[in-house]
């Protein structure tokens, strides 16, 4: 290679080396895109699609000449324990080069990330426009103090600049899926279709549910794609990859209802036959009428995912998640009448509650999956999540949180047991899982 190119790494997100239920990486297309965009030559590896082993990361790269600086994107577990690992072998090879590390972990665990020898800067938030100013910043040997959105190391300093502001999505470059082997991510998906690709059309949520790392991540801003770049971007992955599937991994795509309609409406005006799938919470649903609801479902929506959270109203008035029970029948009635399938989900063990809410919780569960064979419902016991407001809740009922960068890579979300559980319900859960959730939501 001879130009210096940027690399930009996408850990393995599971400890199963055999997972293959992974999508694309927007974290790292994304930027991958702006920076292409803006001039720069960028390579994007994502180790959950090759799956090299960490003695190979210097196979890896040995292509490279003196890059720049080499990006690592994390999200709380596995993937910090494989990100460090790779930033060990990039120190060793390239010691001058800059290792910067971005996403829902080092944002919210940013000082824990800087203090770490394998980390020099720290991009925190929303990293697109961040990440250009820093490559042109570094290009040209520049300081990095009037750049927002990081915390970096200068000299013996650690250096926190101003908050960067949460952009619209529609200023940034369309995704480059070129950049990736996209054909290689096409999934059969058995509530969606036979050829599925993901896509991320918008990024936070307006609402404040207590556990969802949404809230710090994005301080209950959304910020979306206008219907237009969503076809535009949606179209590739029709016409050029073939898919006949989409599932949008948008934390809560049915915010706001002209653009959800737009998009409903423009995929049918286009004649594409295609199905797709997206995460909505239950008051945003109950907004659409019977109408804009079958027209949703006319444009190939076969598929909402919904947070339900909680089978007791006492436990979803302390999570902030603004809806009842009730609400929540409401929209499972709603959608087995237009015959839309629905993949709800359920959270037990909130601290400050007794476990005979447990049973509660799991009961209403059983109910909304009785209401038809259309809807799966798939439980989770709680885990607390940094920044959160039930994160400070739980530490106050016990909870000793990890403290340092190799024990929040062992924290596993499956298996992570708080003090005022009595039970191990591991297997409670799983079992559960097996009868009301036969499928990965």
């Amino acid at each position: 290679m001879a130009k210096k190119e940027i690399l930009l790494f996408h850990p393995r997100t599971f400890h199963e080396k055999n997972y293959r239920n992974f999508w694309i990486p927007y974290s790292i297309l994304s930027l991958g895109s702006e920076l292409q965009k803006r001039g720069f030559d960028v390579v994007l590896f994502d180790n959950n699609l090759e799956s090299i082993e960490t003695n190979q990361f210097s196979i890896l790269l040995s292509k490279f000449k003196n890059p720049p600086f080499v990006g690592v994107s994390s999200m709380i577990g596995r993937q910090i324990q494989e990100g460090l690992l790779f930033a060990e072998v990039v120190k060793d090879i390239f010691p001058k080069t800059k290792i910067v590390w971005g996403g829902a972990a080092p944002t919210m665990l940013g000082h824990d990330f800087i203090n770490s020898p394998l980390v020099d800067i720290v991009i925190r938030g929303q990293g697109e426009k961040t990440i250009v100013e820093l490559a042109k910043a570094l290009e040209n040997k520049k300081a990095l103090n009037g750049i927002r959105g990081l915390l970096y190391k200068n000299r013996k300093k650690i250096i926190k600049s101003s908050e960067r502001e949460i952009l619209s999505r529609d200023i940034f470059a369309l995704y480059n899926y070129s950049l990736i082997p996209t054909e290689r991510y096409l999934r059969k998906d058995e509530h969606i279709n036979s050829r599925v690709l993901n896509h991320v059309s918008s990024q936070g949520c307006p609402f404040g549910c207590g556990f969802c790392s949404e809230v710090p991540l994005y301080h209950r801003h959304w910020v979306a794609e206008s219907t237009e770049k969503i076809i535009q971007e949606v179209s590739v992955l029709i016409e050029t990859y073939n898919a006949n599937g989409i599932k949008f991994y948008d934390a809560n795509f049915f915010v706001n209802k002209p653009r959800v309609l737009s998009f409903a409406q423009k995929v049918l005006d286009k004649g594409w036959k295609i199905r797709w799938a997206a995460s909505a919470h239950p008051k945003n649903l109950l907004s659409y009428n019977k109408k804009e609801l079958n027209i949703i479902k006319e444009s190939g929506c076969s598929r909402i995912l919904i947070g339900a959270e909680s089978g007791n109203d006492e436990e979803l008035k302390y999570i902030k998640k603004d809806i009842t029970t009730d609400d929540v029948i409401r929209v499972a009635k709603m959608l087995k009448q237009i015959e839309i399938h629905g993949s709800f989900t359920i959270i037990v063990g909130y601290p400050g509650f007794p476990e005979d809410n447990i049973k509660k919780t799991l009961d209403f569960g059983e109910k909304i999956a009785r209401i038809g064979s259309i809807h799966e419902v798939k439980a989770h016991v709680f885990t607390p999540y940094p920044g959160t407001p039930l994160y400070k809740q739980a530490i106050q009922y016990g909870f000793v949180p990890p403290k340092t960068l190799d024990e929040w890579s062992n924290y596993d979300y499956y298996k992570v047991q708080t003090p005022w559980l009595k039970n191990d319900l591991n297997d409670i859960i799983n079992q559960y899982n097996k009868e009301y959730c036969p499928y990965v939501l």
